[in-house]
């Protein structure tokens, strides 16, 4: 396997796209697309953070604007500048609330079956820190990475990067990563799927992320990070999945059962969505 992605038809995923507010400075719509990567992780304690070159070049912007929304994340402590070095993100004191669910497995394997799958890039590569420890792996332990766009009535919702440990990741097809991975595992690998454990949130799309999505950069995001372990309790599979928050969204219906929330997920297309690169404006 290699890195090498591959390349898209799609003309309309080429072009530079547009912040997502007008009338908001793009220095606090950076910043805050910055600071949506340091709390998910993105940028971890200690990493360096691309160079303000790197950052103009990504999001056609100035070099004032990258250096006002590099200054406000170091007035608020969460980066470093070292001279001759670079910038570097710092130890923050983390604190997360979460609602826990109960649900069904099976419900999250079936989910978007019925879409169609564009695969970007498929290679392996040497795990971080924070990727080993989702898997159980040690640092630099070799994954299979591959990214994917989901695609209903012809309009990409959603990226998902799947992560797996290299001695099964090597033995996923390539027709497999256009459906569901986790039904390969199970009916094609033979490997018992028992649960799933998945944190949703937001995050702000980036220059890539709004030129896959064909949205703006900025646009919110559903982020959901989900971790499918065996039956025998050992983490198989890291699924990171991007949703346009514009044209999708979670429907959960909650009932009792022996003093627990069970929960029901639907996923949801609006019809109606504006698409285009400048989807998403508001």
């Amino acid at each position: 396997m290699t890195g090498r992605p591959i390349r898209s038809a799609r003309g309309t995923r080429s072009r530079s796209p547009l912040f997502i507010y007008d009338q908001v400075p793009r220095y606090y719509q950076l910043q805050n697309i910055l600071l949506g990567k340091i709390s998910a992780g993105e940028f971890a304690a200690g990493s360096r953070i691309p160079t303000e070159a790197a950052l103009v070049k990504e999001y056609g912007i100035s070099r004032i604007t990258v250096r006002q929304a590099l200054r406000a994340l170091e007035n608020e402590g969460l980066i470093r500048r070292e001279p001759g070095r670079g910038t570097f993100v710092n130890e923050q004191d983390s604190f997360s609330g979460s609602l826990k669910f109960e649900g069904s497995l099976d419900e999250l394997i079936f989910l978007g079956l019925n879409d169609s799958v564009e695969v970007l890039t498929i290679g392996t590569i040497l795990a971080l820190k924070a990727d080993a420890e989702k898997l159980g792996l040690d640092e630099g332990a070799k994954i299979v990475r591959c990214t994917r766009l989901r695609i209903r009535q012809n309009q990409p919702y959603c990226h998902v990067t799947n992560d797996l440990p290299f001695e099964i990741g090597q033995k996923i097809r390539r027709a497999d990563w256009k459906g569901s991975v986790s039904r390969a595992l199970e009916d094609k690998l033979n490997i018992p799927l028992r649960e799933a454990s998945q944190t949703v949130g937001a995050s702000l799309a980036d220059s890539t992320m709004a030129r896959l999505l064909s949205c703006r950069i900025g646009a919110p995001l559903l982020s959901v990070d989900r971790i499918v372990y065996t039956d025998h309790g050992q983490p198989v599979e890291r699924v990171r999945t991007h949703y346009r928050s514009d044209i999708f969204n979670f429907t959960m219906h909650l009932g009792r059962s022996r003093g627990l929330l069970k929960s029901t997920a639907r996923s949801n297309f609006k019809k109606t969505a504006a698409t285009g690169t400048n989807a998403g404006k508001v």
